[in-house]
């Protein structure tokens, strides 16, 4: 798999990877509990990713209609941000694309720490979020949408896998390293005025052919003042 280490500021970068929608982040193969919880987390998945694609619906009538979109559109924006550590888990070689101003070294460094910030973060609200999933579980008896056990559901599997992804990351993916100039060209356009800073990104991004690296670096772009 191709991971990029991506400019989000002159001197800050984070690891992005851009996968297919349709592609499968977990399989269906088990039965019992733990089977039942990966199927719904990957309906949930589909469900989201056509919410993100579909055309615009008319205004939510209610209360429970805006909660609805309102998880689905958040749930979209967790897919596109822990798709890489999901898929980690399961990688024995990846390709880490840098900057080609950026030493060998520093890059390894910078990977391994955002993965070591990962794997702590996502541990820590996958026991935070499993608490909330059991006690959310008397809703599932009140007439209409679970949407806590819907959210509770994708965050505590979403977690899981995420934490499993930083750790193999870590220690259990043989990493290349292979120099971009497009992330290079990217980093400098940190230092141009704004017009110009939001058209190098998307040339960037249509350059690498990730139609949607560009809204992802300028929402986490870091302040350039």
């Amino acid at each position: 798999m191709d991971v990029y280490l991506v400019p989000i500021g002159r001197d800050h970068f984070e690891c992005y990877y851009e996968a297919p929608d349709d592609e499968e982040v977990e399989p269906m193969e088990g039965l019992g509990f733990f089977g039942r919880i990966r199927a719904r987390f990957q309906a949930q998945l589909r469900d989201a990713e056509r919410a993100r694609h579909a055309a615009p619906l008319a205004a939510p009538k209610t209360l429970l209609d805006r909660l609805q979109r309102r998880s689905m559109r958040w749930i979209a924006e967790r897919i596109a941000e822990q798709r890489l550590l999901w898929h980690l888990r399961k990688a024995h070689d990846a390709t880490l694309f840098i900057p080609t101003d950026l030493a060998n070294a520093a890059a390894e460094q910078l990977m391994q720490v955002s993965l070591k910030r990962d794997a702590e973060r996502h541990l820590r609200l996958l026991a935070v979020h499993s608490v909330l999933l059991l006690l959310s579980a008397p809703v599932a008896f009140v007439p209409g949408p679970n949407v806590l056990g819907y959210l509770f559901t994708f965050t505590v599997v979403g977690h899981f896998l995420a934490w499993r992804g930083a750790r193999r990351g870590l220690a259990g993916v043989r990493w290349e390293i292979r120099r971009s100039d497009e992330l290079a060209d990217l980093r400098r356009a940190f230092g141009l005025n704004a017009g110009a800073r939001h058209r190098e990104i998307h040339e960037v991004a249509d350059r690498l052919h990730m139609p949607r690296m560009a809204t992802w670096v300028e929402r986490m772009a870091a302040p350039t003042a």
